[in-house]
């Protein structure tokens, strides 16, 4: 939005009020899971790519003192382990209101019920009043962050709008921008961000996320290659 230069007589325009501007980004937090991200070493983002296999995610060596963050429907919460914090992202579908992945699948609550594990739900994107439970974080539409907000493409080359970003993106900034304005020191790692596998829905602005993603103190990890019917398989 360009602004009056100081030599018009109109009064300055005042910035427009973005959706959930007034959320406090890290106390939406719980306690609990502020304190596992102060102590972790690392966070490992694990996408929805139904390319990552059991050896992709073994090669991580994830341990007690690493976070690991599924999203949605997590497809592949069969691969996580107990011993490190699992963190499970739910975006909001605002038309029908319901969190995508919610219920969570049978691999998911097996792990949350095991004694000792360390699970946390995030709720991301809600438009509708509600109340979470003491260990579950939620943000309101949008994250107050400027790459999620001010900066996140509106419109579509053909003219419809993009809905917002998407859940991995949603939490990879958020968990960037903790950082340093949370004094937290962990490496910030992602598996299966390459797109070897899959489609993207088209209500997202991949290009802006996958520019950001470029330009951030990130560590993208390559899948291991894969036979030549694997990825026959996957370019379906």
């Amino acid at each position: 939005m360009t602004l009056p230069s100081e030599h018009d007589s109109a009064a300055p325009l005042e910035p427009p009020v973005l959706p959930g501007a007034a959320q406090d980004v890290i106390g939406a937090l719980p306690a609990a899971l502020r304190q596992c991200l102060a102590n972790a070493a690392r966070v490992i983002l694990i996408a929805n790519n139904p390319a990552i296999t059991q050896a992709d995610f073994d090669a991580l060596g994830v341990g007690a003192d690493d976070v690991v963050v599924s999203f949605n429907l997590c497809i592949k919460a069969a691969l996580l382990k107990p011993e490190s914090v699992n963190l499970f992202v739910h975006g909001f579908n605002a038309p029908d209101c319901y969190f995508f992945g919610l219920p969570a699948t049978a691999e998911v609550q097996k792990l949350a019920a095991q004694p000792g594990s360390r699970c946390f739900t995030l709720l991301v994107g809600c438009a509708v009043p509600l109340c979470p439970l003491p260990d579950v974080a939620l943000y309101w539409d949008r994250i107050p962050l400027p790459a999620l907000a001010e900066h996140y493409p509106v419109d579509r080359p053909n003219g419809k709008r993009f809905v917002g970003p998407s859940t991995g993106f949603n939490v990879l900034v958020l968990l960037d921008w903790l950082r340093p304005h949370a004094g937290y020191r962990y490496r910030l790692l992602t598996l299966g961000f390459s797109n070897e596998a899959g489609k993207l829905w088209g209500g997202h602005a991949w290009d802006y996320e996958r520019h950001w993603l470029l330009g951030a103190d990130v560590e993208v990890i390559a899948l291991k290659p894969r036979s030549w019917w694997r990825k026959l398989l996957f370019s379906k």
